[in-house]
C-alpha cells in the first residue's frame, strides 16, 4: 500500500487536484488497513481548499483512525485543530465525515481529547441545535462525545455548563416516537445521557419529570435489548428522587422490568448479565422504598406488580428470590398491608424459604437471610399479627441463626426477635429463659463492630425484661457475665427511648429483690457495671432537655438502687449529686419532684 500513500503524497505535491481526488478515492477502495508513518500529507490535504478534496480527506482520515497505530500519528494538533476549524461550513457531509474523523481519533485517546479541550466543546454542540432533523450527523456527533466524555470528565463539564442537558432533551423528545426509524440516534442519545447523569446534581442541573417521561416512553416502545438496558441504568441512577420514583410506578416501569427479567432471565451467562439482571431487580426494590409508589403498586393486595412479586417467592434463582422478598418487605411498611399479608399466608410462606436458609454460613446466602429477616421483622410489627406468626413456628426457624456470624444478618435477627416479643409473654419467657440465647446476645454487644448490632443487643434484653412478665429468669440472667452491663451502657445512648427502656429494665429487675437481699448480686452487677458514671454522663447531657417520661422512669430506677448502700456510696462517688440538682430545675420533673428530693437527701447523708 506504501506505493498509493506515496502517489497520494506527490499529486498533492503538485498540487494536481484531479490525481488527487483519483488517489484519494483509491485509497478508500481498499479493503485491507493502510499504515501510515506520519500524518504530513493528511495535513496539507486538509489545507486545499476543494470541498471534494476536503470531503475524500476527512473520509480517509475516518477510515484510518478506525487503527490504533494511525490514531498514534493522527494524534496530532495541527491535524485536529485543522479539522476542528473546517466544521465551520454548510457542508453537512462535510461536517459529518470530519465528525467521524475526530470521534474516531479519539477512541480510548486521552492525548487527543486534551487537544479538543483546548479548543472547547461548544463547536459540537452547536451542531447539534442546528441539524436537529440530520439523524446520521446527530448520531455522529452524539458518538464523538460518548468517546470525548468517557476519556476527559472537563468536556463534560463544559458541555453540561452549556446547556447539553437541554438539548438531549430536545432531541429525545423529538424522537421518541420515531423509534423503529432512528434507533442508533436514539440509542447514542441515551448513551450520552447516561453518561453525564451522576454529575448532575454536582451541577444543579434538574434531571426533569419531562426527560424521564421521555426515556420512560422509548422503555416502553423499544424491543431492543441495548436500549432498555440504557434505560435501566439512568432510572437507576435517578430513582432516588421521589418525583422520579412516582412517575416510574404510575408509568408501569416496574411491571415492564419484571416482564422483561422473565423473559431474558434464562439468558444470564455472564457478569455483564447478571449485573444487568441485579440493577433491574434493584431498581424494582428502590421504586417500592417510596410511599407513595408501595401504595400504588400494592393496590389493596390487588397491584399486578404485588402478585409479580409474590411468584418470585417460589424462585430458586438467588437475586429473583431476594427481591421478591425485599418487595414484599417494601409493601410490608403499613400495619394493614401486614395484616392482609398474614391472613393471605405471606408470612408462613416467607418462615419456610427461610427455613432452608437458616443454618447456611455461606456468604452467597446472606442477601437472602437479610431481606427474609427484614420483612418478617416488618410483618410482626402489627399486633395483630405476632401471635399469629409466632404460631406458624417463626422462633423455631430463626433461633438457629443466632450461631450466624454475619452482622448485617445478626442485626436483622435481633430486630426480629424484638418486634415479635412484643407483648407476647410466652414467647419473650421462652428466650429469656434460654441461657445459650443470653450468652450469644452478650458475645455480639462486646464483639461486633456493628453499631446496630452493638445498639440492638440492649433493646433486646430491655424488651425481653418488660415481656416476660416473671421474675424467675432473672437469676439466670444475672449469671450471665455482663448482661446487665450491656442495659446499663444504654442508659448513656443519645436516643431518649433507649435511655427510658434502659431506665424501666433495671427498675424492673431491681422491683423484683426483696429487701432482704437488697444488697444481693444485682446490686453488685450494678456498680461492676458502673451505673454511677453512666447515670452522671446522661444527666449532665440531657437533664434540661428530658421529657417528663424520661425524668419519672429515672428517677423510679433511682429510687430502687438507692435502698442499697453499696450502690449509694458507688453514686456519690461517681458525683451524681450535682446533675441530679440540675434535673430538679427540668419543667416537667414536677411528678417526680418530691421523690427527686428524697433521693437527694439520701445520697447527701
Amino acid at each position: 500500500m506504501s506505493y498509493l500513500l506515496k502517489n497520494l503524497t506527490k499529486a498533492t505535491e503538485d498540487l494536481n487536484e484531479q490525481e488527487i481526488i483519483n488517489n484519494l478515492k483509491t485509497l478508500l477502495a481498499q479493503e485491507v488497513n493502510i499504515k501510515i508513518s506520519n500524518a504530513d500529507v493528511l495535513y496539507a490535504l486538509l489545507k486545499i481548499d476543494k470541498n471534494e478534496i476536503l470531503l475524500l480527506t476527512a473520509e480517509l482520515i475516518a477510515e484510518l483512525a478506525k487503527f490504533e497505530q494511525n490514531r498514534k500519528q493522527l494524534t496530532n494538533e495541527d491535524i485536529i485543530n485543522k479539522l476542528m476549524l473546517l466544521l465551520d461550513t454548510k457542508d453537512n457531509e462535510v461536517i459529518f465525515n470530519i465528525v467521524r474523523a475526530l470521534g474516531n481519533i479519539c477512541f480510548e485517546n486521552e492525548e487527543a481529547c486534551n487537544i479538543i479541550n483546548k479548543q472547547g466543546i461548544h463547536i459540537f454542540l452547536e451542531i447539534l441545535k442546528k441539524n436537529p432533523e440530520d439523524s446520521p450527523l446527530l448520531t455522529k456527533a452524539l458518538g464523538l462525545l460518548v468517546n470525548l466524555f468517557t476519556l476527559h470528565e472537563g468536556l463534560m463539564k463544559s458541555a453540561l455548563k452549556n446547556d447539553l442537558i437541554s438539548t438531549l432533551e430536545q432531541l429525545l423528545h423529538k424522537y421518541a416516537n420515531l423509534l423503529n426509524k432512528h434507533p442508533s440516534l436514539l440509542t447514542i442519545l441515551l448513551t450520552v445521557l447516561n453518561s453525564v447523569e451522576n454529575y448532575l446534581d454536582e451541577m444543579n442541573i434538574p434531571f426533569t419529570e419531562g426527560l424521564c417521561q421521555d426515556v420512560i416512553n422509548i422503555f416502553k416502545a423499544s424491543t431492543i435489548p441495548e436500549i432498555s438496558v440504557i434505560a435501566v441504568e439512568i432510572f437507576h441512577g435517578q430513582c432516588e428522587k421521589d418525583e422520579i420514583k412516582m412517575l416510574l410506578a404510575r408509568e408501569g416501569v416496574c411491571e415492564l422490568l419484571f416482564e422483561l427479567i422473565e423473559k431474558y432471565r434464562h439468558k444470564v451467562d455472564d457478569e455483564d448479565s447478571r449485573s444487568i439482571l441485579k440493577m433491574a431487580c434493584d431498581l424494582i426494590v428502590v421504586i417500592l422504598t417510596g410511599d407513595d409508589c408501595m401504595y400504588l403498586l400494592y393496590n389493596d393486595g390487588q397491584g399486578k406488580l404485588y402478585k409479580n412479586m409474590i411468584t418470585w417467592l417460589d424462585m430458586s434463582e438467588p437475586d429473583l428470590l431476594s427481591t421478591g422478598v425485599l418487595a414484599i418487605g417494601n409493601f410490608a411498611r403499613k400495619d394493614k398491608h401486614c395484616i392482609q399479608m398474614v391472613e393471605n399466608g405471606i408470612a408462613k410462606k416467607l418462615i419456610n424459604i427461610l427455613s432452608k436458609y437458616n443454618t447456611s454460613t455461606d456468604i452467597a446466602d446472606v442477601k437472602i437471610q437479610h431481606a427474609l429477616l427484614s420483612t418478617l421483622k416488618n410483618l410482626v410489627i402489627p399486633k395483630e399479627n405476632k401471635g399469629l406468626v409466632l404460631k406458624e413456628g417463626l422462633i423455631e426457624v430463626i433461633y438457629p441463626m443466632i450461631k450466624i456470624d454475619q452482622f448485617l444478618v445478626i442485626f436483622k435477627l435481633l430486630g426480629t426477635f424484638r418486634m415479635v416479643i412484643d407483648g407476647q409473654e410466652s414467647a419473650a419467657l421462652d428466650l429469656i429463659s434460654r441461657k445459650d440465647f443470653i450468652e450469644r446476645l452478650v458475645y455480639w454487644c462486646y464483639n461486633s463492630d456493628h453499631l446496630g448490632v452493638r445498639g440492638e443487643v440492649p433493646r433486646l434484653l430491655a424488651w425481653l425484661i418488660k415481656h416476660c412478665h416473671s421474675t424467675k429468669p432473672y437469676e439466670g440472667l444475672l449469671d450471665v457475665e455482663d448482661s446487665v452491663k450491656c442495659i446499663v451502657e444504654m442508659i448513656s445512648s443519645n436516643h431518649a427511648v433507649m435511655q427510658n427502656e434502659a431506665f424501666y429494665a433495671l427498675t424492673l429487675l431491681c422491683a423484683s429483690n426483696d429487701k432482704e437481699k437488697i444488697n444481693s448480686k444485682l446490686m453488685d452487677v450494678l456498680v461492676d457495671a458502673n451505673v454511677g458514671k453512666n447515670l452522671n454522663f446522661v444527666l449532665t447531657k440531657y437533664s434540661e432537655k428530658m421529657d417528663r417520661c424520661t425524668i419519672d422512669n429515672l428517677t423510679c430506677l433511682l429510687e430502687q438502687i438507692v435502698k442499697s448502700a453499696v450502690v449509694c456510696d458507688h453514686l456519690k462517688a461517681s458525683n451524681i449529686l450535682a446533675p441530679l440538682n440540675k434535673l430538679s430545675s427540668n419543667l416537667d420533673v414536677d411528678n417526680s419532684a418530691n421523690k427527686l428530693k428524697e433521693i437527694m437527701s439520701q445520697l447527701s447523708n
